[in-house]
């Protein structure tokens, strides 16, 4: 009788375990469903609360953080101007000749848009700085898939607010980050090849095996950043009038010193 009865208590705990399961499963379901419908709202504030949403999804639901960061990924790249046309992929020579382009327009302060084409903002829209918090400060990236790193390439993301974020092997090829602020941010083997660095505050971060191809990193500020393994080949600094020159500082790194230019590497 007292087996009997030990094993029926068993068995209604494994069913009541199956059912929370089951009912939680439901409830993060109907969460996602109903954040994505809030990021397709064409009010400001109801995008907010579906990129919080989300947000609250990948912290609070390893199962689902995976899909929660590839649609806030999604949303980035639809929400943020790009850089260049969507139609081919251009050639490195082009690349590098675009990114020149862009950083004389932020270094002479002259600003050409064409005709219909709207004015790209000095900071990224709410929604979207909402959305690259969400999906890059370290707590989001605890469950992340790391096969699938995040995806900004050729996004203008001028003025982003990315302090502390974790960019691991994050692909910014072609972004224009002028005056962003990537202060602290780990940024191990990112990828910045022919990205647009004007201004750009890297202090403190971690920068190991980074690749900043053909980048332009006029005024960048790499104070104190472990640039260990990093690779600047072909990199600008349009202020610099003799070829950059590596040398190791006290921790024993390669770094760059940028000569002639302001809040450089030193």
């Amino acid at each position: 009788m007292q087996i009997t009865a030990a094993l029926g208590g068993v068995v209604a705990l494994l069913y009541t375990a199956r059912n929370y399961r089951l009912a939680r499963h439901g409830q993060v379901t109907d969460r996602f469903t109903k954040a994505l419908e809030r990021l397709d709202s064409e009010q400001m504030y109801v995008r907010l609360g579906g990129v919080v949403a989300l947000k609250q999804i990948v912290q609070d639901s390893p199962g689902q953080a995976p899909q929660a960061a590839l649609v806030l990924n999604a949303f980035i790249r639809d929400r943020a101007p790009r850089t260049q046309p969507k139609q081919r992929p251009a050639s490195k020579g082009e690349l590098g000749a675009a990114a020149l382009r862009t950083a004389l327009e932020q270094t002479t302060r002259r600003r050409e848009i064409p005709l219909g084409m709207p004015e790209i903002d000095e900071i990224p829209e709410a929604d979207v700085q909402a959305a690259l918090t969400a999906l890059t400060c370290p707590a989001s990236r605890l469950h992340a898939d790391r096969t699938q790193p995040i995806s900004l390439e050729y996004l203008h993301l001028k003025g982003a607010d990315l302090c502390n974020a974790d960019l691991t092997g994050a692909v910014l090829c072609g972004a224009d980050l002028t005056h962003a602020v990537l202060g602290g941010a780990d940024l191990r083997d990112a990828n910045f090849s022919s990205a647009v660095l004007v201004g750009t505050i890297l202090s403190d971060a971690r920068l190991y095996g980074a690749a900043f191809h053909d980048a332009i990193l006029t005024g960048a500020d790499f104070h104190s950043a472990n640039l260990a393994g990093a690779d600047f080949d072909g990199a600008i600094d349009l202020h610099r009038t003799e070829p950059p020159v590596t040398h190791p500082n006290a921790l024993g790194v390669d770094i760059l010193a940028w000569r002639g230019s302001s809040g450089g590497i030193g």
